[in-house]
């Protein structure tokens, strides 16, 4: 697919890794629109940042979550630029939850931060997509979902559904609908990450380093571009998964 004058979604992306996926795209000629919830200001410095490349562009205020707010998100972008290409469902979260301590709200919210924000737009823009006979959905999973990390169950088996519905949408979509996913290794710790933990996890992948955004936002051009690659689930992860 080439990117110039696409159309493109990313959610949750006024900052950290959505931002930078968003930029990427319109580095490469798509006009882009971002979803935000609680990011209004960073939404809008991003905002401007995309204007730099001379695409067209727009923010929408919505929970991803919730189905009435991800239909309004989805006609939103329709109303702006009549199709939807690509999507980039990018939304989520991460909080350690000891097994021990896992309480019935950290399944809610492990599911609805990390699952339900991405199931509910993607099937919003799928439908899109099917009438159009054409389209990519690339989703954030994780390599915990590969290989789980202790403390963080919840977590681990929110990002296992994002796996499943990756490779079920792939089959379910087909032929003109490509469906894939990105699980991605040590990058972008949140803020509240222990230091040696972080530390510990880099030390654990095969090249000795971190990642940054820009290796996962290189992944989703790669998975936009190629029009013969879904289903996939591609690890951008310094080789965490062998380690």
């Amino acid at each position: 697919m080439d990117l110039r004058g696409t159309k493109a979604l990313v959610t949750g992306g006024a900052h950290r890794l959505g931002r930078e996926i968003a930029l990427r795209l319109a580095e490469r000629g798509a006009d882009v629109a971002i979803s935000f919830f609680r990011s209004a200001q960073k939404a809008e410095a991003t905002l401007q940042e995309l204007r730099r490349y001379g695409v067209d562009v727009l923010a929408v205020h919505a929970d991803a979550a919730e189905p009435a707010q991800a239909k309004r998100l989805i006609d939103a972008v329709l109303d702006r630029f009549s199709r939807l290409d690509v999507l980039v469902a990018n939304s989520g979260a991460f909080r350690r939850t000891p097994l021990d301590a896992v309480s019935s709200v950290d399944w809610d919210d492990m599911m609805r931060l990390n699952f339900e924000t991405l199931l509910v737009p993607v099937r919003e823009a799928a439908a899109v997509m099917l009438r159009q006979r054409r389209g990519c959905i690339v989703a954030m999973a994780d390599v915990a979902a590969l290989r789980p990390w202790r403390d963080y169950l919840p977590y681990c088996v929110a990002k296992s559904a994002v796996v499943a519905l990756t490779r079920a949408l792939a089959v379910e979509l087909a032929p003109h609908v490509r469906v894939n996913a990105i699980a991605p290794g040590p990058v972008l710790f949140p803020p509240s990450f222990p230091v040696s933990a972080a530390q510990r996890e880099i030390g654990r992948t095969l090249l000795r380093r971190q990642g940054d955004a820009r290796d996962i936002s290189s992944a989703v051009l790669f998975l936009a571009d190629n029009d013969y690659v879904t289903g996939s689930v591609l690890p951008i992860d310094g080789g965490r998964l062998l380690g």
